[in-house]
């Protein structure tokens, strides 16, 4: 699902993402399912997992959790951290598993990997058949009139063996209703471009999905703090889901 960011690269994705504050995120996410999820199980599933940090964190916070993504060497990294989480390959438009799960969690905007309708409705349902009754999808977004006019993001990583520049933006072909995510990366002087194909969804066009297919939804701010309803023009939320 995307170019040199998930295979050669994966060795370096934790430096990349140096900024994200994990622990942070973390216990937002364990108000949001001690708040949303109504379900007797607590047991979480992380599709598109990465290199395993959430999943990682969550399990020393007493969850008992599955980690899944389609890149093996994404997995390598995630499986170094921790070695007692299950962790699956697998592509989450045909996932398919035996066992039940209170939450299902994906974030990084990976749900947008679901390019058109069709895989998007494919794969929720795949996470409501997943999900026990009264449990909860988590994903974050974002809105695709972000790519409008858009600039590149910048974030900048370096130690003594390694500098890296990574230059993220979000464009939207209105005409052809079509999202990419374009990335330029200098790593060590050498440049490297990715162009991730995203699908292009509004919020509103997202939650008639997912009220289709039989989830509650709530669209929340994407702080990291408090859990409340987005009422920003951030393009960028928190969708949080009951079955």
């Amino acid at each position: 699902m995307g170019g040199a960011f998930y295979t050669e690269l994966a060795k370096h994705y934790d430096k990349i993402y140096h900024y994200i504050d994990y622990k942070k995120q973390v216990q937002f996410l364990i108000k949001v399912i001690e708040e949303f999820n109504k379900s007797n199980n607590s047991k979480i599933l992380d599709v598109a997992c990465g290199t395993g940090v959430h999943a990682d964190l969550l399990q020393k916070e007493g969850f008992k959790i599955v980690g899944v993504d389609i890149s093996p060497e994404m997995l390598v990294e995630a499986k170094k951290k921790n070695s007692n989480i299950e962790f699956i390959e697998g592509d989450m438009r045909q996932l398919k598993l035996k066992e039940s799960f209170g939450v299902v969690m994906c974030f990084f905007n990976s749900i947008l990997y679901n390019k058109n309708n069709e895989e998007m409705k494919k794969t929720l349902t795949n996470f409501y058949d997943i999900l026990e009754k009264g449990g909860i999808l988590i994903f974050d977004t974002v809105d695709k009139s972000i790519g409008i006019n858009s600039e590149p993001y910048e974030f900048k990583y370096e130690d003594d063996n390694l500098k890296i520049e990574f230059k993220p933006q979000w464009v939207y072909d209105q005409e052809k209703n079509a999202m990419n995510l374009a990335i330029d990366f200098v790593v060590n002087n050498e440049e490297m471009h990715d162009h991730h194909a995203m699908g292009a969804f509004s919020f509103e066009e997202l939650k008639e999905i997912l009220t289709g297919i039989g989830f509650e939804v709530k669209i929340l701010e994407k702080n990291f703090e408090n859990i409340e309803a987005y009422n920003s023009d951030k393009k960028l939320s928190i969708f949080v889901c009951k079955k």
